[in-house]
């Protein structure tokens, strides 16, 4: 086995990742003999659940995330067995494996499904007390938060994204110290997680409109990656050619003017593509992307909110839905879809969203499409985390929230099933719609309405994932 382990981080150290995945397949294999052999061996099956996260990693390094997938699911299932046992500490273990499946999900485009598994990460390093910077799982919820907000940035809500990015440089910096006693391999690897975190920070606030925040953090991003670079791995580069130009133009637009053309210009000369590509994004954020009629996109749950009342009147938007919105900038601590609200109320919140939703699907305006589409998530984010934590309402009221639930993903899957670039997504709402659909069946015996509403989702879910 050991000669297995070294012969496989040899290949993966070496750039082959697709070499190493047998050698930790036949890892698997053998874990499996030992286990069945003796099932009451704790120690081989935390083995076990070790060899699957590492294949799962190798995986998505060798550009197989299905696969990569299905070993991550295999290794929670073996930590999750493993914690029902009272073997202690593995809810760290599970909430990595879960944000190393969010990352793998929005690989894939199933945005939705990866943003409740970071979610579902981020709170367990709460719950753990991670947040407080002398807790030893500090530096640990800093790499969950920076993964977390690179899954919000892709798939979900820009608030939320640049308060998880922005609260990992902050644990960062805190830890500055240790992580430059720390041995090499950790530095480099939390410098990694420091740097992409500090690259969303900065993007988000300059499309934001913040730019003392943008300069700040962006700053704190060309420090890091000008560290990493020295690898000399070409990614680096690309990374560090990225950062020196979006930060040299905010520089200038900042009046630096001098300062900001010697990094654009080292950038354009480090690596052209990447200074070309981050000066193109650099222009369309700054100039606040709009649609054709002018109107700017949203990109952030309140900005959805705050045109939908614009389109559907501001009665149509009540005030507990307005006090889920927030300021990124007064040091706002909601990282994550669940902590908008008390998870006791987030039925009832949930409920709200949802039938704005569908309101703004029914508005003939096609751009009212595109903000049901964030606000349909933030609806399903709050069900699915009342769902998870067993709210009483969620359990005991599920024939009226669960119907409001499906109501809404019935509605939202072909806002997205009808754009090519939405399908997956429209399919992993139907992967939720099934769940909640069979939830609903017992219901639909003894109530004709939820029968009908039953028979439709079945229609869609038949549709979407068994053609």
């Amino acid at each position: 086995m050991g000669e297995l382990f070294s012969e496989a981080q040899a290949l993966m150290v070496g750039g082959l990742s697709a070499d190493a995945a047998p050698l930790q397949q036949q890892a698997r294999r053998l874990m499996y003999v030992l286990v069945e052999h003796d099932p009451g061996d704790r120690e081989a099956k935390r083995m076990l659940g070790s060899v699957l996260y590492g294949l799962g990693s190798t995986l998505v390094s060798a550009e197989q995330p299905n696969e990569a997938l299905a070993a991550l699911t295999e290794c929670a299932g073996i930590y999750e067995d493993l914690a029902e046992l009272g073997e202690p500490d593995m809810q760290p273990l599970i909430a990595d494996v879960r944000v190393r499946k969010a990352q793998v999900l929005s690989k894939l485009g199933r945005g939705v499904s990866a943003v409740v598994e970071s979610d579902r990460a981020v709170m367990t390093y709460l719950d753990l007390g991670a947040d407080n910077s002398d807790h030893p799982l500090c530096l640990d919820l800093a790499r969950v938060l920076s993964l977390n907000a690179n899954v919000l940035y892709n798939h979900g809500d820009h608030d939320l994204a640049v308060c998880s990015a922005d609260w990992a440089v902050r644990y960062y910096l805190a830890k500055a110290e240790a992580l430059n006693n720390a041995p090499l391999s950790q530095s480099f690897m939390h410098g990694r997680y420091l740097r992409g975190s500090a690259g969303i920070a900065a993007r988000v606030h300059t499309e934001q409109g913040r730019p003392e925040i943008a300069l700040a953090v962006g700053g704190t991003e060309v420090h890091s990656a000008r560290a990493i670079a020295r690898s000399n791995a070409p990614e680096d580069l690309a990374h560090l050619a990225s950062a020196l130009t979006r930060h040299g133009l905010n520089l200038r637009e900042a009046g630096r003017t001098d300062e900001g053309t010697e990094l654009v210009e080292e950038g354009r000369g480090l690596v052209p593509s990447a200074a070309a590509e981050a000066t193109e994004y650099w222009q369309s954020v700054t100039a606040h992307s709009t649609g054709d009629n002018g109107v700017p996109l949203p990109s952030s749950f309140s900005a959805a909110l705050t045109a939908g009342a614009r389109r559907l009147g501001d009665d149509r938007v009540p005030s507990t839905l307005r006090e889920l919105a927030f300021d990124p900038a007064e040091g706002a601590t909601t990282v994550i879809p669940s902590l908008r609200c008390p998870v006791q109320i987030a039925p009832a919140a949930a409920a709200m969203l949802a039938e704005l939703t569908v309101d703004l699907l029914d508005d003939p305006d096609p751009y009212s499409a595109r903000e049901a589409g964030l606000l349909g998530r933030e609806a399903h984010y709050l069900f699915a985390a009342a769902s998870q934590a067993q709210v009483i309402s969620m359990r005991y009221q599920f024939h009226d929230f669960g119907a409001a639930w499906a109501r809404m993903l019935l509605a939202l899957i072909p806002a997205f099933d009808s754009d090519p670039a939405g399908a997956v997504i429209a399919e992993d709402l139907a992967g939720w719609l099934a769940g909640i659909t069979l939830q609903l069946q017992p219901f639909a015996l003894v109530d004709q309405t939820t029968g009908r509403l039953v028979e439709e989702c079945n229609l869609v879910v038949e549709r979407l994932l068994r053609s």
